[in-house]
């Protein structure tokens, strides 16, 4: 039986018969192992297999959380210091008791996000999102993707998979054009 290993383009493969041609990773449908992410992303998803539950990220979800804390921490404008110890605090029990956590949805308007949606209930998901295409959210959906893969965690990634449509202007209030007032005149 002939060893098959990859040629770079251009040169014949030794092992190939007369006639055969070399079998291309590229053809929708195959996958490869090592994908490398894009430069920028409006959302970066993290999928667990089926077979796992929310349970399974009590241990790595405290690094998770102070990672987002830490990227956001330009961002916030809060009177109370202590919440995020307490959102870390609601989060845990839930993850514990085996049932959807709370994530890090603050209401910062540049700031990052970690959801956990409520689309399938046999399947783990979280995602991070920005309003725009970053950087920050490739790195942490790296980060957090490197944290479960040392814990034996079996996961998928994908990025942009949200059908996010453009940024919405601020609604409208009382008196303004296009508001639920009238214009005075």
């Amino acid at each position: 039986m002939l060893e098959r290993f990859v040629v770079p383009a251009g040169r014949p493969a030794p092992d190939r018969a007369p006639g055969r041609r070399r079998a291309n990773a590229y053809l929708p449908g195959r996958r490869s192992k090592a994908v490398n992410p894009p430069v920028k992303a409006r959302s970066g998803h993290i999928l667990l297999e089926p077979r796992r539950s929310y349970r399974d990220l009590i241990r790595v979800y405290p690094e998770i959380h102070r990672r987002l804390v830490e990227m956001n921490r330009p961002f916030v404008r809060e009177a109370d210091p202590l919440l995020p110890e307490v959102l870390l605090d609601e989060n845990l029990r839930d993850l514990k008791g085996d049932r959807k956590p709370v994530g890090y949805n603050r209401p910062d308007p540049f700031g990052l996000r970690l959801i956990f949606p409520l689309a399938d209930e046999r399947r783990v998901e979280m995602y991070f999102t920005k309003p725009s295409r970053c950087q920050e959210v490739v790195q942490i959906t790296e980060h957090v993707s490197l944290l479960l893969r040392r814990r034996g965690i079996k996961h998928t990634v994908e990025y942009d998979r949200l059908p996010l449509g453009p940024p919405r202007l601020p609604p409208a209030g009382p008196g303004m054009p296009g508001g639920f007032g009238r214009l005075p005149g």
